[in-house]
């Protein structure tokens, strides 16, 4: 694979951990199943007034097709048969698609969503984020919470994301993955002018924090769906 692809052993995070949420203990209220329009099942669970799928959205066109414009026409991302091969194989069924905000709006199954900014600050206050909920930037709290896969059993993952090289930049590569995590949300900030954006979350390897920022609609993330309890 091209040195884009982050190696776990590289990583020089460590562990921080919060007491509050060491000791908190959350654990779904209600489970069940849904399928995506492609026949993919996902499992998914109901914390407090809202279920969440547990584990990442498969449909969507598929991240190892993923194109930005070059000099001499459009330069795929994954270049090389080894890469669009481990992607395929490999990377998408343990964690799932990246798909552009466009496509992430349009996969959800019929009765269920992107998830709204306010819906993941539900989610973030039912594992006692706290006052910091609505805060731009990283907030301490709810993120080894979310990445459980028994107790709360929502298993977010740190699957990375395609994203530009630099801000001026329209070059997309693979980054971060087993570092970061990086998940969309359905709502645009409109204080962005020159171009769309929408709000995001992004996890990071060994922080108990979640960020919350908002960023062009044209990156490939991680996707989630929810639904209101019936």
């Amino acid at each position: 694979m091209k040195n884009y692809i982050f190696l776990l052993a590289a990583l020089t995070f460590s562990f921080v951990s919060c007491s509050d949420d060491d000791e908190l203990i959350v654990t779904p209220e209600e489970r069940g199943t849904v399928t995506d329009s492609e026949g993919n099942e996902y499992k998914w669970v109901r914390i407090g007034d809202l279920c969440w799928t547990t584990s990442n959205a498969l449909n969507g066109a598929p991240c190892y097709d993923a194109t930005y414009p070059g000099s001499w026409g459009d330069v795929y991302v994954f270049e090389s048969d080894e890469d669009v091969n481990y992607m395929m194989d490999e990377y998408m069924p343990e964690y799932g698609n990246l798909m552009t905000f466009e496509d992430a709006m349009d996969s959800a199954p019929e009765g269920w969503r992107l998830p709204t900014d306010e819906d993941w600050k539900n989610l973030e206050q039912h594992l006692s984020m706290g006052k910091a909920v609505n805060a731009i930037g990283w907030r301490t709290g709810a993120a080894q919470l979310m990445m459980q896969k028994e107790g709360t059993e929502l298993n977010m993952q740190l699957g990375g994301g395609i994203i530009w090289t630099a801000s001026y930049s329209m070059e997309l590569q693979f980054m971060h993955f087993k570092e970061y995590g990086y998940y969309w949300t359905s709502t645009i900030d409109e204080s962005y002018k020159d171009f769309q954006a929408a709000y995001y979350r992004k996890l990071c390897f060994g922080k108990n924090a979640v960020e919350r920022r908002a960023t062009k609609t044209s990156r490939l993330m991680s996707v989630r769906w929810v639904r209101d309890v019936k």
